[in-house]
């Protein structure tokens, strides 16, 4: 493992936390997140430590933390690996992510205003120029965090991102349903939360049947399979 990959982050990440156990987690959450780091990839804590130049007990608490964000597996006697979602989990976390954000989208609805919907055009249109891979995943978020931000508290954004965190890595090699983001803001502008919770769970139902024929492609699997074990 090449962990020198880190280091343009690195000096960004000393000014931005306040403990060397913050800056260590949100660099790792971001390398794994962003694809620096591939599912399955081991996290050597030595490397880690030196090119982070903390000592292995901030190393050793923000994998623990990141385990418990469903980002890494902390194995006994053999260290930390970026975490692989298995078909049934991916499809776990899509159906949950369904139900959590199409809660969150009919609250968004209801409490949008005419300055909300200019903002969130803008960042539509950010996700329409982004480039692939790492730039396209940032904006995605940023378009989410805003629009749930309308109507929600904290927790409900806080666990609608860390669901997307858990996927985001396998969506950077590929754009799913382009201009999706200004069709939905169409929703919005009417008033519409059913159309807008319809559309939505559409959405990323399509998206999760698309990545899991992917996967089952790179498994060199033929049969679809019923979804629960795809």
């Amino acid at each position: 493992m090449d962990v020198s990959r880190l280091e343009p982050w690195v000096a960004e990440a000393r000014q931005r936390y306040r403990t060397a156990e913050d800056m260590v987690t949100g660099v790792l959450r971001e390398a794994i997140i962003t694809g620096v780091f591939s599912p399955g990839e081991r996290l050597p804590q030595d490397q880690l430590a030196d090119l982070l130049m903390v000592s292995r007990m901030p190393i050793r608490a923000a994998l623990r933390q990141l385990d418990s964000e469903g980002l890494v597996v902390n194995i006994p006697h053999r260290g930390a690996t970026v975490r692989e979602l298995s078909p049934a989990e991916l499809r776990e976390l899509y159906e949950l992510r369904v139900v959590v954000e199409c809660f969150a989208l009919r609250r968004s609805v209801a409490a949008a205003t005419a300055s909300d919907l200019v903002e969130l055009a803008g960042f539509a249109e950010d996700c329409e120029n982004a480039e692939e891979g790492e730039e396209w995943i940032q904006r995605r978020c940023a378009f989410y965090r805003r629009l749930y931000t309308i109507g929600n508290g904290v927790r409900v954004v806080d666990t609608i991102m860390a669901l997307r965190a858990e996927v985001s890595r396998y969506l950077l090699k590929k754009r799913f349903c382009p201009g999706w983001h200004r069709e939905l803001l169409g929703s919005l502008a009417k008033r519409d939360a059913d159309e807008a919770a319809l559309f939505l769970e559409e959405h990323l139902m399509e998206v999760l049947e698309s990545m899991e024929r992917e996967i089952a492609a790179a498994n060199g699997c033929n049969g679809a399979g019923d979804g629960r074990n795809r």
